[in-house]
């Protein structure tokens, strides 16, 4: 889920990240803030949300803008 545009995103996170983001990598990221929030449920949803947390950090990794998705959800 992503922005369908092609520029970037200037983005201030209450961890002190600051920074520009792609569309795609301001997909990821709020995707990945979303999964985190989602998981501190109870239940067989919150199980899933940490699921999906975990697997698209992983892939994450591979993204050209790691280091600013991680900054930004750090």
């Amino acid at each position: 889920m992503a922005p369908d545009v092609d520029r970037g995103f200037e983005v201030s996170c209450e961890n002190g990240f600051e920074g520009t983001l792609s569309a795609d990598a301001l997909g990821i990221t709020a995707c990945l803030y979303s999964y985190s929030h989602l998981s501190f449920g109870e239940g067989t949803f919150a199980e899933v949300c940490a699921e999906q947390y975990h697997l698209l950090r992983e892939c994450a990794m591979d993204h050209p803008e790691v280091g600013a998705i991680l900054s930004a959800i750090d």
